[in-house]
């Protein structure tokens, strides 16, 4: 007679470590940060990083260099009815080929993409500085901000590319700073060329500073190549309509709140808006549900709390730090200061904004730690934007000091540091994208935030000026010649003038506060992603990549045991395929090291 045995039940300790695992709490990002290793390129950073800092600074200087040239150069050329075109052209290029720039380096490198924007940039460049009618120069400038601000933002592609996350924080945070020194540095920078020698130099000073840049990054500049494909290859995976989508958004709610600084009212502003609105709810739709290609803007940032959360509070604080850099400046002239006077005056907030930016990413860096920097300087910037309410017409220069300083503490680190935030967030083939879809918001959000202040302050003016007695706004004009405003007599009315724009001014903090508010509620539910990711590090010559340790190829293999042995009940085969492949990569990189 056959004695039939229980079966030892082999899987139990299997089925129950496995169980375990689902109900350990895992951290954010864990479940697809595990398998992704970060391939680093040798670079000497002392050579590279100068080539990005001045390719960085040129392309932001070109954003503020031409403001006080202008009269000079509306002297020359005419134009003084549609001047305003010279600063718009290269923002409005700028942001329409934002979105394309991330996708463009994913496909075909980073190197040849970046060499593109500078040279189109530096194009654009020769074209401004030969310019012989006004037209020509709008229409130069538009090339130029097409390669201005894809560089800009591959600067900041190229060196997340080359360092590792829990180090990126400085270097992206010198970027950030160089690009608030190049703002300062602009108007002032451009009313010396233009008063002592010509204003066609101040495009023309590109052209051997940018050709440095070029020659050191194409000299010292070591990216990882990219599999080559054919044009049809990229055709098919290309999101054409996506991007025609994007990029008309961008384009039509850029040139409706360029319009409605004449009128909110008129039809072709209303009219931009409403198509540029329904355009970005068309792009959302095709790249959520629609498109099977590769995405212009990942769905994933959307879909979550914190990447969302980031991305528009970057939206946000574009919206205060563009309105801070536009109506400081008004505010000093109406007090009497010069155009350019007024640009020394915002030295310090400028100057902070820089060091601050600085500051942060080296707090990130050492701390591995993002959210209380955020936090901090979302709180610090709510608080100071607010208490520059009290900036008047009889404020002490010393107190308006102070408060341009202290606004400019949380300014600072609002630049890189929630780029690094996002990038963690982020899985690495979507990094290039992420960043540029933070660019895109960040243009739409200055335009915005001049808008919305301009039409703050006219409101301001129009309900206090009319009640001035012995002063006619309609014959004195509203916000023209500012800076004649200190000669007005008798010196009561004087005095009640310039309360009236102050105090106009003074509205446009409040509203800008309230948007720090909002921004501020954004970033409180973000999650903490660690900046610790798996690197492999290409040798000093470009040779062989240094392989993991034994005991890191040991956790991975011992790792993948463990799932093979309930493969039965796993629903992750196709994450377990990826594991195995990644670990055969790294024994073989091991083996042809030894």
């Amino acid at each position: 007679m056959t004695t039939l045995e229980a079966p030892t039940n082999s899987l139990e300790p299997t089925l129950a470590e496995s169980n375990q695992e689902k109900n350990v709490k895992r951290k954010p990002g864990e479940a697809w940060k595990k398998d992704e290793v970060h391939e680093l390129p040798y670079n000497n950073m002392w050579l590279v990083f100068p080539g990005l800092i001045l390719t960085t600074f040129l392309a932001a200087l070109d954003q503020t260099i031409v403001s006080t040239a202008l009269p000079t150069i509306v002297s020359e050329l005419g134009g003084a009815s549609g001047y305003s075109w010279v600063g718009t052209s290269y923002l409005l290029t700028s942001a329409a080929c934002a979105p394309i720039y991330g996708v463009l380096s994913d496909m075909f490198g980073r190197k040849p993409t970046l060499f593109f924007a500078i040279i189109v940039f530096l194009l654009g460049s020769a074209l401004c500085g030969s310019a012989k009618s006004f037209i020509w120069l709008c229409v130069a400038r538009g090339v130029q901000g097409i390669g201005g601000g894809g560089a800009l933002q591959l600067c900041q592609i190229t060196v997340s590319d080359i360092t590792r996350l829990e180090d990126r924080g400085k270097f992206v945070g010198l970027l950030g700073a160089t690009w608030g020194i190049a703002s300062l540095l602009g108007p002032l920078l451009g009313g010396i060329l233009s008063d002592h020698a010509t204003w066609r130099w101040i495009f023309y000073i590109n052209l051997p500073t940018g050709g440095f840049a070029i020659a050191l990054l194409a000299a010292f500049l070591n990216l990882n190549p990219k599999p080559r494909k054919t044009w049809r290859a990229h055709a098919a995976e290309f999101d054409f309509l996506g991007l025609i989508l994007a990029i008309g958004g961008v384009v039509c709610v850029l040139l409706g709140f360029n319009f409605s600084e004449d009128s909110w009212s008129d039809a072709k502003t209303i009219g931009l808006l409403v198509a540029g609105i329904v355009l970005f709810i068309l792009c959302a739709i095709n790249e959520a549900v629609i498109t099977t290609r590769r995405p212009i803007f990942p769905p994933r940032m959307f879909k979550t709390v914190t990447t969302a959360g980031l991305l528009l509070s970057a939206f946000v604080q574009s919206i205060s730090f563009t309105g801070a850099s536009y109506y400081l400046p008004n505010y000093f002239q109406v007090l009497g200061s010069t155009a350019t006077l007024s640009g020394v005056r915002l030295i310090p907030f400028s100057l902070v904004a820089s060091i601050t930016a600085i500051l942060g990413g080296q707090i990130v860096s050492r701390t591995g730690k993002y959210r209380p920097t955020i936090w901090t300087s979302w709180v610090f910037m709510t608080f100071t934007f607010g208490i520059l309410y009290l900036l008047d017409y009889d404020t002490s220069v010393a107190v308006q000091v102070i408060l341009t300083l202290v606004a400019a503490i949380g300014v600072g680190p609002l630049f890189p540091v929630p780029l690094i935030a996002l990038q963690a967030a982020m899985p690495l083939k979507d990094m290039a994208t992420s960043t540029s879809t933070m660019a895109v918001l960040r243009f739409l959000g200055g335009t915005i935030g001049i808008s919305v202040g301009q039409a703050v302050y006219e409101s301001g003016l129009r309900a206090r000026l009319p009640a001035i007695q012995g002063y006619n706004p309609e014959q004195s004009g509203m916000t023209n010649d500012l800076r004649g405003l200190v000669n007005i007599e008798p010196e009561s009315v004087r005095n009640d003038v310039l309360h009236a724009y102050t105090r106009s001014l003074a509205l446009i903090w409040i509203v800008y506060c309230g948007c720090n508010f909002i921004g501020l509620l954004l970033v409180l539910p973000i999650r903490s992603y660690s900046l610790k990711r798996q690197v492999v590090q290409h040798g000093e010559k470009g040779g062989a990549v240094t392989p993991p340790s034994p005991e890191k190829t040991a956790d991975l293999e011992q790792g993948i045991t463990q799932k093979t042995d309930d493969a039965g009940s796993s629903k992750d085969s196709g994450e377990e395929k990826q594991v195995t492949a990644r670990v055969d990569t790294l024994i073989a990189a091991e083996e042809q090291a030894k």
